[in-house]
């Protein structure tokens, strides 16, 4: 799975704190006595109370990754590999969150009228 700067950033810091306060431990996310944490709900929750955040779970960032990604322009493919979806249908869902993006596709064929046609022929056009 590729990791943007962020993601590698936060990882880099794991390793840093595993370092400092138990080098011997095999775990990237481990106590400070080298325990493995096998759940980050507490800690989510910690997070979400000093924050102020009320009503929101961890799998609601999995729906907000998707939102950014698609008003972003992502296309559905790729959106669907990195969140793990199975089909591209699943990853579907998102696309009414981009409707700049579909206005932008229709609006390239405003301008397919005076482009040459893949044919060879001069120009393109469609009768009505």
């Amino acid at each position: 799975m590729p990791l943007n700067t962020v993601a590698r950033s936060a990882l880099i810091n794991r390793a840093r704190f595993r370092a400092k306060y138990c080098p011997a431990s095999p775990w990237v996310f481990c106590t400070h006595k080298g325990k493995r944490i096998g759940s980050v709900r507490n800690g989510f929750l910690d997070a979400c109370a000093q924050a102020g955040i009320t009503d929101f779970r961890i799998h609601d960032m999995r729906h907000t990754t998707a939102a950014w990604l698609v008003s972003s322009g992502v296309p559905l493919p790729e959106m669907r590999d990195l969140l793990g979806h199975t089909t591209v249908t699943m990853t579907e869902k998102y696309a009414h969150l981009a409707p700049d993006n579909v206005r932008a596709a229709v609006a390239i064929l405003d301008g397919s009228r005076s482009h040459s046609c893949p044919t060879g022929m001069e120009r393109c056009y469609v009768s009505y």
